[in-house]
């Protein structure tokens, strides 16, 4: 193997590295953000449980944030909380997702 095979296994492993974080700091927001829409639903326990999974399910099914947003206000409209409300609790959640993802010593999950 030559160095430049060596270089470019080595980028191709970072590359990967660096989706796989983005993956999974999106779904850790996306869970957080369904367990906020829970809370202000008035949901707990395996109610709460249910619907983050079935929102993190339904976002790695169809995987454009609009569309998580969207679902997400369509169930919260009724208690007066907007996309735009929404779309800035996602934006907090994504960033501190992506933050204790690339944290080291952050436990990962």
């Amino acid at each position: 193997m030559t160095t430049l095979d060596k270089r470019e296994n080595a980028f191709e492993a970072e590359f990967a590295h660096q989706e796989e974080l983005k993956f999974r700091a999106r779904e850790r927001a996306v869970r957080n953000l369904a367990i906020w829409a829970a809370g202000r639903l008035g949901k707990a326990g395996d109610a709460l449980d249910a619907y983050a999974r079935d929102v993190v399910d339904a976002d790695i099914t169809s995987p454009a944030i609009d569309a998580t947003i969207k679902r997400v206000a369509e169930v919260l409209a009724p208690h007066g909380i907007g996309e735009k409300e929404i779309r800035r609790m996602m934006d907090r959640l994504m960033s501190a997702a992506d933050l204790e993802l690339r944290s080291p010593g952050q436990p990962s999950s």
